[in-house]
């Protein structure tokens, strides 16, 4: 009798497993580049809903204190409060942390705090300004910050106050120099992540804000500045002129 013929067994070459392999490898890190890009693009999120979250808080806190608030001028920003207290903020303190306890805010941890800079131009003082009259007193002070705005909105550029450099949108440009420069009333830089890898005491800032951050610099990088490899903080900058515009409507 003849005797069936043998089944080949089922199987992989080396070349075919080779080519899984070589699949999978290429879908794990594809994979593991969108979980990064979502991350990133979550972190940068939340930076920027913090950011809003606290400008809309300063503005609270102008309506009733007829002022902007002094920045925390300690090391990392664990006062929570306002420089030396409401009444004797040093004159030449412009940039800090965000008084988190002064705006009624919970402190974050110190990754996630904001730095903080506001216009203290001569003349025009907005944590300080000077009470004026119109048609009788100032008893509640707000003669005397309108002023105060309207005269920083006229006021001529200056790298000695919170700055930017309008020119400086792209990430291609150079964003501390040139002669479009702009003060705004107050500025916010929410941190995202290091994504210059630019090392420091405040790590999570990117280049140009390190120095903002650093305290050795007023600079801020555009507000408009789009977010790329190595760079994904948010800045938040609140012209004099809108911010004198929001308080003639919502005081009337």
């Amino acid at each position: 009798m003849r005797r069936p013929p043998r089944r080949r067994h089922a199987g992989f070459t080396l070349v075919e497993v080779a080519v899984v392999a070589g699949i999978l490898g290429l879908l794990a890190l594809t994979m593991t580049s969108a979980f990064e890009g979502m991350g990133q693009a979550r972190e940068r999120n939340n930076a920027q809903a913090h950011a809003e979250a606290a400008r809309q808080a300063l503005r609270h806190f102008l309506l009733r204190n007829k002022r902007l608030p002094c920045p925390d001028g300690s090391l990392y920003g664990d006062r929570g409060r306002e420089a030396d207290g409401a009444s004797a903020c040093p004159g030449t303190l412009g940039v800090g942390w965000l008084p988190y306890e002064s705006l009624g805010l919970q402190v974050p941890v110190r990754a996630q705090r904001l730095r903080y800079g506001v216009y203290r131009g001569s003349g025009a003082d907005l944590v300080a300004p000077v009470p004026g009259a119109v048609e009788g007193p100032d008893l509640e002070g707000l003669a005397g910050l309108s002023t105060a705005l309207a005269k920083a909105a006229t006021a001529a550029p200056s790298a000695a106050s919170p700055y930017y450099a309008a020119s400086s949108a792209t990430a291609a440009s150079t964003a501390c120099s040139g002669t479009d420069l702009v003060n705004p009333a107050f500025v916010l830089v929410a941190p995202a992540t290091d994504r210059d890898l630019s090392g420091g005491t405040h790590t999570g800032f990117d280049a140009p804000n390190r120095g903002f951050a650093e305290g050795t610099d007023t600079c801020v990088a555009a507000p408009t500045r789009p977010a790329t490899a190595a760079y994904d903080d948010v800045v938040v900058a609140e012209s004099s002129t809108a911010l004198l515009g929001w308080l003639t409507t919502v005081s009337r």
